[in-house]
């Protein structure tokens, strides 16, 4: 997995490439934790290079998510291929996670 930060109108931007197995969640919580830690308003995940989830990545993505809502923050994910889409709706997290089409749209709600 790559994870590369950069910064778009103003939000950070998490764009993730590979897998997101308990091999590479580590690192990506690590990234994760850093930037929640400094209470950034709003992250935005960008999943189009994202080949495969497991449960250890989902799991990272949950904690990250309950630690930026104890300070009101926002965790919004887009850009998710349909292989991923379909493992968050078959476990009813499309309705935990903020989840758009493009970064405009996350942007812009």
């Amino acid at each position: 997995m790559n994870i590369e930060i950069v910064d778009y109108k103003g939000r950070k931007i998490i764009a993730l490439t590979g897998d997101v197995d308990m091999y590479t969640s580590p690192i990506l919580r690590e990234n994760l934790l850093n930037l929640i830690k400094k209470k950034i308003p709003a992250l935005c995940v960008d999943f189009n290079g994202v080949s495969y989830i497991d449960s250890s990545g989902i799991a990272t993505f949950v904690e990250g998510l309950k630690c930026m809502k104890l300070y009101g923050g926002k965790l919004q994910f887009f850009n998710i291929p349909e292989r991923i889409m379909e493992i968050f709706s078959f476990s009813k997290l499309d309705k935990v996670f903020e989840i758009y089409g493009n970064i405009d749209d996350a942007i812009s709600s």
